[in-house]
């Protein structure tokens, strides 16, 4: 089982939590317009890190594939919201910045010599012993 760091975890969902946030703000704004590609890109921001971090926690082997591009959207995100002078587009700014440092950790794991490659991982039976379906998939 990959062992994963809560760290990188943290700094995804909270580039994910935050672009969320700021999107919703800036959709309500009276010059929303002006903010229509900060929007888009955050938003896309905020879906791209929540992805990778579940493909991550998961041990996906796709995860290094994935921050890759996690990588390109922070950047767009980052560059756009930067063009703007408020608290809140410096916090996505950084905030940004930060999940692309984590993303940059995540697509060099394979030259890590003691990371064992996600494919070459077997998820053991007794992590699933615990997990009924039927609540999920009936309601």
């Amino acid at each position: 089982m990959m062992n994963w760091k809560k760290n990188i975890y943290d700094d995804l969902t909270g580039c994910s939590t935050l672009c969320d946030a700021f999107a919703t703000e800036c959709s309500g704004a009276a010059n929303i317009e002006e903010l229509y590609r900060s929007i888009i890109l955050s938003l896309d921001c905020a879906d791209v890190c929540r992805q990778l971090a579940i493909l991550y926690v998961r041990g996906s082997e796709n995860t290094q594939l994935m921050a890759k591009v996690c990588i390109d959207v922070c950047a767009k995100c980052a560059q756009e919201v930067n063009q703007f002078d408020s608290a809140a587009c410096r916090q996505v700014y950084a905030m940004c910045q930060q999940a692309i440092l984590s993303c940059v950790l995540l697509s060099n794991m394979a030259d890590q010599p003691d990371t064992v490659p996600a494919y070459r991982q077997h998820t053991p039976s007794s992590m699933f012993y615990g997990i009924d379906l039927r609540e999920t998939l009936y309601n």
